[in-house]
């Protein structure tokens, strides 16, 4: 598959949008477990049972939220590679980007014009002229 400049930046915005969500999301994780391990450490009988519930509750809706930046990211490398999955992964997150504010939409519009347009050709080489011909 033929990937142009306007593909291959679409693809790296993608893929570098996908990092700065796991990033933050890792912020956010550290800061919730810390703060959670603070107070876990502080709660004593029936109250710990609880406690520890809803922690694993929380570590749960983490990994699955970090799910999705993850796929952001594949995509974004297998449409450099010139995969046709990583072209559908990558229009399916340029629509969820468009909800993204400010940044998201942006990426999210070059992204889907990027992939939906109609791809350039490279232009023919240019027919071989015999030497001691000239071209009028």
């Amino acid at each position: 598959m033929f990937i142009d400049t306007h593909v291959r930046i679409a693809a790296w915005l993608h893929i570098a949008l996908g990092a700065i969500w796991v990033c933050l999301l890792a912020l956010f994780g550290l800061f919730f477990g810390a703060f959670g391990a603070m107070l876990g450490a502080s709660v004593h009988g029936s109250d710990a049972g609880v406690l520890a519930w809803v922690a694993g509750l929380g570590v749960a809706l983490f990994l699955f939220a970090l799910i999705v930046p993850v796929l952001e990211i594949v995509g974004g490398v297998m449409l450099l590679g010139g995969s046709t999955a990583g072209r559908v992964i990558t229009i399916v997150f340029s629509v969820l980007e468009l909800i993204n504010l400010p940044f998201g939409t942006v990426v999210g519009i070059y992204s889907l014009w990027a992939l939906l347009r109609e791809v350039p050709r490279p232009a023919a080489p240019p027919a071989m002229v015999p030497l001691g011909m000239s071209q009028r």
